[in-house]
């Protein structure tokens, strides 16, 4: 395949490395210093990647759609935008808040717990998350994505709570929180506490090659299709 990269920092050459080691082509790389701004940019590309900032998916999205190229949408922090990228004409695109296959199942396990355990007298959930320093937003796009999963599936769980607590904290709240120091590449936990004991679930992210594999095997797959998409449809759960 031809691949385009939009972002460039350390996902964005991550997703390079990965690319080519499966056979790939780089057909372009855009950031911030050189803008996506025109579908004859992407001529050639058979798919976009992208990890950049909230506030340029959008345009990125549109000039794909014109140059009729799919785009790898891994950006966090732009859903409030997602009901006007569906109105972008001819916007064929997979989306996903981590697209880590390991995420993904773990994402599941997640599901299943919180089924098994909101039924389960007693037990309360939490959502605790690391990242390195730079990251751009708190909580992470993942550990909101969880939050949503667990509150789908814990009676009385209706409210993310992302910011500090520092009171009591309502039963139908979920609180989600976070750390940011160093390198760190990324650690999400999930837990459910009752007076008898403490069950957590956790993902552990080695590196950044996880998602830069899933995100590039995200691209392989869209390829040819048409539509909005999102990690299930691409792993097969839909």
């Amino acid at each position: 395949m031809n691949i385009a990269i939009y972002g460039y920092g350390r996902m964005g050459q991550m997703v390079e490395e990965v690319a080519v080691s499966r056979g790939h082509l780089i057909t372009g790389v855009f950031d911030v210093d050189r803008p996506l701004e025109e579908p004859a940019q992407l001529k050639g590309s058979d798919a976009v990647i992208s990890f950049s900032l909230s506030q340029a998916v959008l345009p990125v999205l549109e000039t794909a759609a014109a140059a009729g190229v799919p785009v790898v949408e891994g950006t966090t922090g732009w859903y409030d935008d997602l009901g006007k990228a569906r109105k972008i004409p001819g916007l064929n695109m997979v989306y996903s808040p981590n697209f880590s296959i390991g995420v993904f199942h773990f994402t599941e396990i997640v599901r299943e717990a919180a089924l098994l355990l909101g039924r389960s007298a007693g037990y309360d959930a939490y959502i605790h998350e690391f990242h390195h320093s730079d990251k751009k937003d708190s909580p992470s796009g993942t550990a909101k994505h969880l939050g949503e999963v667990v509150l789908d599936s814990v009676p009385g769980k209706k409210v993310l709570l992302t910011g500090a607590c520092h009171g009591r904290i309502e039963p139908e709240q979920l609180h989600v929180t976070s750390t940011r120091t160093g390198r760190f590449p990324g650690s999400h936990e999930v837990g459910f506490d009752s007076e008898a004991d403490l069950i957590q679930v956790k993902h552990t992210a080695h590196g950044r090659n996880g998602f830069a594999l899933g995100a590039v095997m995200a691209a392989e797959w869209i390829a040819g299709r048409l539509g909005i998409y999102t990690m299930k449809e691409f792993m097969g759960m839909r």
